[in-house]
């Protein structure tokens, strides 16, 4: 899925998300978008 795919909506709640997490985060937590279940994967795993 590409960012390009997604609706204005869609694209501003993730905008939305990702201000607020970095925002109340702290350096454990870390926010990012995936769409695959094996991007999160590579993610956790990291």
């Amino acid at each position: 899925m590409n960012t390009l795919d997604l609706r204005p909506i869609e694209q501003a709640k993730i905008a939305c998300a990702k201000k607020l997490f970095n925002e109340m985060g702290d350096a454990d937590v870390h926010y990012d978008v995936v769409d695959s279940f094996q991007k999160l994967l590579g993610i956790v795993g990291e």
